[in-house]
């Protein structure tokens, strides 16, 4: 599992996030799905493939439940990038969740108990974080070559696709979790002149190994140890501190690679440049090392 999978997975995975992600998008904004209300599902599935058993794995998946009951299955897939075949992963996914309910519901059958199982709905989002619009297939039919007389006979299977960069103001305003931060983050790599909210990170580690993951940026793990240590009496982390600090690191980086190639033409010494960027040498050259490695 790549880094990228795991960070996404880790921030998720909250009970807060998850809820949030449901509610901003099923409910507009109102807390209908709870935090208590949610409980973790396996998310491996097995299927039988030349007589050998596979295992798929969804990202993250809960069951919302009230006073015992399952109401629904949640599922949350998350895609960096467009899937041509993602309709065909979903089908694969919800089908396993939709097997797993048909077979507790023959064993409570044959249960003494007779505890009656009703079969609930299984609901999965296609998380699209790219800075871009999903611009591949959003159905079955869009992914199958069908003849025209078949195509009566055929059930499309349409994705629940939410493209973070395409949400309005509006529909960004309806989360309230960590996950409105991912949202204005994606959003401001876009268009550097948005506005991202003034909010308190509630998983500020998490939130940062994401962004890492997301964007191959170290600087986000840096940032946040820093604010940790810095706002400790303040109550947190706020996402508006994180993004500036992210920037000025940037603009940082850019005037040490400018410094750095007229050091490389004998245009300026070791000493003058790290001077002109308040750096002792030695400081100055571990920068000029860390920018050549990446």
């Amino acid at each position: 599992m790549g880094q990228k999978d795991i960070a996404e997975k880790t921030l998720e995975a909250y009970n807060d996030v998850f809820a949030d992600i449901v509610n901003g998008f099923v409910f507009k904004g109102k807390k209908v799905v709870k935090e208590t209300d949610l409980t973790d599902e396996s998310n491996l599935s097995t299927f039988r493939k030349y007589k050998k058993i596979h295992q798929q794995e969804r990202d993250v998946s809960k069951i919302w439940k009230k006073n015992n009951i399952r109401i629904a299955l949640w599922g949350i897939e998350n895609q960096t990038k467009p899937d041509p075949y993602m309709p065909l992963r979903v089908i694969a996914y919800d089908g396993a969740s939709y097997k797993r309910q048909l077979v507790d519901i023959k064993k409570s059958e044959k249960s003494k108990n007779k505890i009656k199982i009703q079969p609930y709905p299984v609901i999965t989002f296609v998380l699209c974080l790219d800075g871009k619009p999903w611009n591949t297939n959003k159905s079955l039919l869009e992914t199958i070559k069908v003849v025209p007389e078949l195509k009566p006979f055929v059930n499309d299977y349409s994705l629940n696709l939410i493209e973070v960069i395409g949400l309005s103001d509006s529909e960004v305003k309806c989360f309230k979790s960590d996950f409105r931060s991912l949202i204005e983050f994606i959003k401001k790599r876009k268009d550097v002149t948005y506005k991202v909210t003034s909010r308190k990170l509630d998983h500020p580690y998490e939130f940062a190994q994401l962004i890492y993951a997301l964007t191959n940026d170290e600087r986000s793990l840096e940032i946040v140890d820093e604010l940790i240590d810095e706002n400790e009496e303040r109550g947190g982390v706020d996402m508006c501190d994180f993004y500036d600090k992210l920037e000025a690191k940037g603009f940082e980086k850019g005037k040490v690679s400018t410094l750095a190639e007229l050091v490389k033409d004998g245009i300026l010494t070791l000493k003058q440049a790290a001077e002109r960027m308040g750096m002792s040498v030695a400081k100055f050259k571990a920068a000029m090392k860390e920018l050549a490695a990446n």
